[in-house]
């Protein structure tokens, strides 16, 4: 592992090529280094996926509905809406809407380093799965490419504008979630959007496990869904009280890439070899 260590430092430092067997040393870190991904646990950040939470709670009507307003809604009440919306799910994170953040630093002899980022969700009964987000010079530079994908970190809470958040509000920033996997269980379909980079992992076959919440009958629950699981190929779907929605081969649910229906066949094909 240590001539890839030094490989990545070099590509992040001196912009050589990646090396292709980066991913030998994320998984070596997230099977015999998991600790070192944790260790940070307590100290680390966590991040709040800030655009998802505006793509379903921003909104005059949720707001009203909530509120149970029957005045004329004001900006000021919609900021005052959306902070507290923002405190509750920092302070109420079970670890999927607000993973935690995680930066391991990796060194060279002669002082040059690099960082490799995590965010590491709790997908239910699956426990803690952490999410490779690629090896940066330093752990800012990460923060900022979180920033960047509409994750707002605990610390930067006070630092985030009124107009940010109106600009939310009006035009909700919908996550990169590109790929939609759907599957139907009793009456209803039911959808696990993901982004492109998460999917590719699915197709290649690694076990991933996701978290999306549902409503039924007016109440919001959560899924989990299992990628290749128990073998590669296979999906099982699990929900709030224990019970499986969906247990099965990928071939048997929809698939969505760039809002193009597609099926697993064709993105064997498409996404394996890369």
């Amino acid at each position: 592992m240590r001539m890839i260590c030094d490989q990545v430092i070099d590509h992040v430092r001196k912009n050589t090529p990646a090396p292709e067997n980066l991913s030998d040393l994320v998984a070596w870190f997230e099977d015999k280094g998991w600790d070192e991904i944790l260790s940070g646990w307590g100290s680390e950040h966590v991040a709040l996926k800030l655009d998802y939470l505006a793509s379903f709670k921003f909104d005059d009507k949720e707001m009203i509905a909530c509120e149970g307003l029957d005045e004329p809604l004001t900006d000021d009440l919609r900021l005052d809406y959306a902070r507290r919306l923002i405190s509750d799910a920092f302070e109420q994170s079970d670890g999927y809407d607000c993973p935690s953040v995680h930066a391991v630093e990796i060194k060279k002899p002669n002082g040059d380093s690099a960082v490799l980022g995590w965010l590491v969700e709790i997908h239910g009964q699956g426990g803690p799965v952490a999410e490779f987000q690629g090896a940066f010079p330093d752990k800012e530079k990460f923060h900022r490419l979180l920033a960047s994908w509409g994750l707002l970190l605990d610390t930067e809470e006070e630092n985030l504008t009124d107009e940010a958040i109106l600009k939310l509000w009006s035009k909700p920033s919908k996550p990169a979630r590109s790929i939609v996997v759907s599957v139907k269980w009793g009456n209803e379909q039911y959808e696990c959007p993901m982004a492109e980079r998460t999917w590719k992992r699915i197709v290649q076959g690694k076990q991933v496990r996701r978290v999306e919440p549902y409503q039924y009958e007016g109440k919001r629950f959560k899924s989990e869904w299992s990628f290749n699981t128990p073998n590669v190929g296979y999906l099982l779907v699990t929900y709030d009280d224990g019970g499986v929605g969906f247990e099965g081969r990928l071939e048997e649910a929809l698939i969505w890439n760039d809002d193009q229906k597609t099926n697993w066949v064709i993105e064997l094909k498409k996404y394996a070899s890369k």
